[in-house]
């Protein structure tokens, strides 16, 4: 006689226990980008909707007049954050906030550092088309978090 896999997963979530998953999930947890040339691991933001939302408001709000662009800066302190997913720019309060002077060292800052930050970033959000492989994990409930 043959058998059948028994189905573990849940049939249903309500929205209590759908938020409730989420939170406890690893899904809104920083993603680690080794830096080689810094012999350092910084962390990249994943972000929830709401925050997907204001970066894209943030963004448009980014000057694109000759020589005026701080646009990758800008980004940049928008994606940093630490281990736990704090802002390494940010206000006293944690919202995110960068300073003019912040935006002005961040621009010093060698490509290779912020590019190696912005692909993941850009990567962990959705913002660029994930290889099929990893769509397929990710899909399946196998996040992949360095």
């Amino acid at each position: 006689m043959a058998t059948t896999k028994k189905n573990t997963k849940t049939p249903y979530m309500g929205k209590a226990q759908l938020l409730s998953a989420i939170a406890a999930s690893a899904m809104l947890a920083p993603e680690a980008v080794p830096i080689d040339e810094l012999d350092a691991t910084i962390y990249v933001k994943r972000m929830t909707i709401g925050e997907r939302d204001e970066y894209f408001a943030k963004m448009k709000e980014v000057p694109t007049d000759q020589g005026t662009s701080y646009g990758n800066a800008l980004a940049f302190t928008l994606a940093v954050v630490d281990e736990q997913g704090a802002y390494l720019f940010a206000d006293e309060n944690g919202a995110h906030y960068a300073t003019d002077d912040d935006i002005k060292a961040v621009q010093k800052t060698p490509p290779v550092l912020i590019d190696k930050a912005l692909n993941k970033f850009y990567e962990v959000n959705r913002f660029v088309k994930m290889d099929p492989k990893q769509a397929q994990d990710d899909a399946n409930g196998e996040l992949k978090n360095s």
